[in-house]
This record gives C-alpha cells, sequence and structure tokens, in this order.
C-alpha cells in the first residue's frame, strides 16, 4: 500500500508530458446551476417573490442581468473554451433553454466553443411555470431530443462521438486533450450513468489513450462525497463505476456542480472531483482550469455583475453592488430556516446569524476564512435538529480554500 500511494505522489509530480504525449497550453471555463429564467416568465409579482425568498438563495431577481454580465465577462476574456455543466434552466422552462442558446450564440460568435450538458433540473420537468400575481401557470418544459436541438450547436455538432442513450458526447479541444461531457439524467434511470454509456465511455477512454490524448470528464451530480450529509441524490448512483474507469485511463479530473457550493475532492486512485459553485448563489463565481504542459491549475472567478450594470448605465443599487446584495440575499434565506427550526435558546437570532455567516462562507469554499465561536457552535449543538448535524459536519472539515487547486506541478 505505501508503494502504491509513493507512485501517486509521484505521478502528481510529473509534467504531464511526462505521462503522455505534450499537452497543448488551454485555459478552460466552467460554469454550473445558472438556474437561468427567461424575463417573459415572470412578471417579479409576489408569487415569484414568495418563492425566491423561501428557496436556497439563488439570486432569481436578477437571473438576466447575472447571465448577460457573465456572457460580457466570457466574451472579454476570451477562454478556449466554456463549459456549462448541467442545471442550465431554472425549472427546465423550454423558453429559458431558447432564451440561454441565444446568449450562448453570442459567445461562440466571439470565437470560443461552448459545450453544455443537462442537469437533473433541465429535462421533462414538471416544475416549469410562469410566476404571475399571485399564482404561477405550468409552462412546456424539454425533451431530451429537444434539448439537443435547441443546444445542437454547443457541443453536439462538432462531437467526435456522441452516446446514443443518452445526451452525453466527446469532444477534441487539441491533438493532445479531450473533453468528455457525461450525461446521468437520463427518464430510464435519473442520477445514474446507463449501462450503454458506461460501454460507450470505456470506448471513448479507450480511444483516447491509444491516442495518446488526455481527457476532462464533466458532470453535473458528483464523482464522490463532497460532504458527509450531501451525499444521496447528489452524487451520480453508480459513481464507483466511473471512477474505476477513470482510474485506469487518462482522465485529469472530473468538473461537477449540483451541490451549489463550491468544493474539491480526490478518490483512492487520485481522480480529482472539482465541484464549482452554482453561478447563481453567493459568490456568484465559476472555474478558470489551465491545462499545460506543466500541469492543470484551476481557480475561481466572481462574475462582476457590479462592473458591467456601470458599463451599461444601469442605476438599480443592488445591480451596482451585486457581491454585496448576493450574500445579504443568501444570508438572509439561510437566517429564516435557522430561525424556523431553533428551539429553547436564549437568543436564536445570534444563532441564525452564526450559521448564515458559515454558511456563507462553506458554500463560497473559503472555510478558511472563517472562525467559529465556539460558544455559539456549542449552543448549535444543543438543537436537536439536523441542522445541528450540518453544522458539525461543517466544521469538522479541514478549513482550507476549495476556489483553487494544482495539480502535475514540477517542485
Amino acid at each position: 500500500m505505501k508503494a502504491i500511494l509513493l507512485l501517486l505522489a509521484l505521478m502528481l509530480l510529473m509534467p504531464l508530458s511526462a505521462l503522455g504525449e505534450p499537452v497543448d497550453t488551454v485555459t478552460l471555463f466552467v460554469a454550473t446551476d445558472l438556474h437561468y429564467l427567461a424575463p417573459e416568465l415572470t412578471d417579479h409579482g409576489p408569487c415569484f417573490e414568495r418563492s425566491i425568498t423561501r428557496a436556497d438563495g439563488k439570486v432569481m431577481a436578477y437571473s438576466e442581468e447575472l447571465i448577460e454580465a457573465f456572457a460580457a465577462q466570457v466574451i472579454d476574456r476570451q477562454p478556449d473554451v466554456l463549459v456549462l455543466s448541467g442545471d442550465l434552466s431554472l425549472n427546465g422552462e423550454r423558453a429559458s433553454h431558447e432564451a440561454l442558446a441565444d446568449k450562448l450564440s453570442r459567445i461562440e460568435e466571439a470565437g470560443i466553443p461552448v459545450l453544455v450538458i443537462p442537469g437533473n433540473h433541465d429535462l421533462n420537468s414538471r416544475n416549469a411555470v410562469r410566476f404571475e400575481a399571485e399564482s404561477y401557470e405550468r409552462v412546456d418544459s424539454v425533451t431530451a431530443e429537444e434539448f439537443r436541438s435547441i443546444y445542437q450547436s454547443f457541443g453536439y455538432d462538432g462531437a467526435l462521438s456522441r452516446d446514443p442513450a443518452s445526451l452525453s458526447y466527446i469532444v477534441s479541444m487539441t491533438d493532445s486533450l479531450r473533453i468528455l461531457m457525461v450525461d446521468v439524467n437520463t427518464a430510464d434511470l435519473p442520477g445514474a450513468a446507463l449501462p450503454q454509456t458506461v460501454d460507450w465511455i470505456r470506448v471513448q477512454l479507450t480511444q483516447a489513450k491509444r491516442d495518446g490524448c488526455r481527457v476532462i470528464a464533466v458532470s453535473h451530480q458528483n464523482l464522490i462525497n463532497h460532504s458527509d450529509l450531501l451525499t444521496s441524490g447528489y452524487n451520480i448512483v453508480n459513481a464507483n463505476v466511473l471512477r474505476m474507469l477513470y482510474a485506469d485511463y487518462p482522465v485529469l479530473c472530473n468538473l461537477s456542480g449540483h451541490i451549489h457550493m463550491q468544493h474539491t475532492n480526490v478518490t483512492n486512485a487520485g481522480i480529482w472531483d472539482i465541484a464549482t459553485s452554482s453561478l447563481a448563489v453567493s459568490p456568484n463565481q465559476y472555474g478558470v482550469l489551465t491545462i499545460s504542459e506543466s500541469g492543470l491549475s484551476y481557480h475561481t472567478e466572481p462574475v462582476e455583475v457590479s462592473a458591467w450594470a456601470s458599463a451599461m448605465d444601469l442605476d438599480d443599487p443592488n445591480l451596482l453592488d451585486f457581491s454585496t446584495y448576493s450574500e445579504e440575499f443568501f444570508k438572509a434565506t439561510a437566517r429564516r430556516q435557522a430561525l424556523s427550526v431553533i428551539s429553547q435558546d436564549e437568543c436564536p437570532e445570534q444563532l441564525a446569524d452564526f450559521f448564515a455567516a458559515l454558511n456563507a462562507a462553506y458554500f463560497a469554499g473559503r472555510m478558511d476564512t472563517f472562525t467559529p465561536d465556539a460558544q455559539l457552535l456549542a449552543r448549535w449543538q444543543q438543537q436537536p435538529v439536523r441542522l445541528a448535524q450540518y453544522i458539525d459536519s461543517i466544521v469538522q472539515e479541514s478549513p482550507r480554500s476549495h476556489c483553487e487547486l494544482t495539480l502535475g506541478l514540477m517542485p
């Protein structure tokens, strides 16, 4: 066992060129869980407001502005490719998919390829609605076939191979790098890679290995646990099958989302799963992955909504100080959640504020910036609720930054 661990450590210190063919430098932007809602699907009325304030902190009131600012930033910074790893829409609305595809077309017209896969919110959704006044009405969602048709220019048309059983495909970025987009959100087996898809993946990885190509894998759900509590419904159901496949072939890492928080974890075989936080949740960030001769590096960057709003001569104070607005909106959601379960405490507002600040740091991937108050933590641990277990699981983790990762660099 010690010999195996030593070999893995040495491999991580080698340049990628020592493990296969030379790797051209590629800069990849990855965003996930956009949960975009087309403007015509809400009047920002009472029903919509109730829906977003009782949800999980997504800044849905400014969905249009956030995505416009993000698209402008991508075009300005010119990555080699933009990858969107699922939950592109709020709840699978056809109108949201079509409107988002129009925005992605502008990015591709600027010379930046876009690759997409669906998430669990994107297909055959019964929750696709239009908000109006005090109520809502159901609207059309999309099937897998319709999703592929809407987004055919964003990965599917230019694929080296497409999986007949799912919306998975693989593309070539350079002569030495491919991107494997894995869809596990089929109607037949939601949350799991179909047996046919696993077979197709094995064929693609075998071919990549023969061709001397490294592979970046992408999925919506996670490849490995990112929390002791957030497992069921968050990980790919048969993730163990994919983990074994990726360990046997030239897979550099897996990019995922779904849990909405920024987090990184590594399998026993040394394959990292990088879960980028939801673009719709504070701090509204995306990942920047650079693959070069010297290795792989990843870091996050926020969408600069305020700078975009200023350039557009907008006067909404929330847009002009968007990072503050988004963080406070996220914390307010957490406070309400905490106050709804706290019992028999002399000052529940203190506990709610503590949870809001801790949860914001956790989802941002920056628990290294948060020092838990011992007394407030002890009071939370006396609460007989699941939220107390969640808090305890957070503070038990090593307080490091999950917003950056470097692999394969020479010493």
